[in-house]
């Protein structure tokens, strides 16, 4: 049910509170068991600024390919909070630290189990910019999955959930910041 809503309407910022009362009053446990805390925090973010780097690696190439293609969209205030801030922390904390919080095995990062729930949570996450493909720029969706299955990776090997908050803020920040380079540039 969580995921449902979850999907549905990620700008509907109260949303973020649906899997800390979840774990809270239903399953009465400590946040720290979906990475929200300090615990691991210097691997974790260690980590997540080089899932940050590989999902760039793959954000480039697509970004070349789509080059003049599509204006750039108005970067304000509104739009940075948002994509750099919002996002990444709604999104890292349902699909990283929710999901996998909830259904992977603490300890075991390599375990088929384990893979197979970040498999899947990587394409959950691919599931919901489904609006890359209407926006004209389906393979948006290539690096959209990495960054999802290489963040699955940074909390399943720290289980914390900032560092895939980071990388996830540095690979949307790069994409606004070539998207407005690649306006002045087509």
């Amino acid at each position: 049910m969580v995921f449902i809503a979850l999907w549905l309407d990620g700008k509907f910022y109260p949303l973020l509170l649906l899997p800390l009362l979840f774990v809270k009053l239903y399953d009465k446990g400590s946040l720290s068991s979906i990475g929200v805390g300090s615990r691991h925090l210097g691997i974790s973010l260690g980590l997540g600024a080089g899932a940050g780097l590989i999902s760039i690696a793959s954000y480039y190439p697509v970004f070349l390919h789509y080059l003049g293609m599509r204006p750039a969209s108005p970067l304000g205030l509104g739009v940075i909070l948002t994509d750099l801030v919002w996002y990444p922390l709604y999104e890292e904390v349902s699909y990283r630290g929710f999901f996998l919080g909830v259904f992977a095995r603490r300890g075991r990062l390599t375990s088929g189990v384990n893979l197979a729930l970040n498999l899947v949570q990587a394409l959950l996450f691919v599931s919901v910019h489904r609006h890359h493909v209407s926006a004209g720029v389906p393979l948006l969706l290539i690096p959209v999955f990495i960054l999802g299955f290489v963040n699955g990776l940074v909390f399943l090997g720290s289980w914390n959930v900032a560092g895939c908050v980071l990388g996830h803020a540095l690979v949307n920040g790069l994409a606004h910041l070539l998207q407005c380079l690649g306006a002045g540039i087509a």
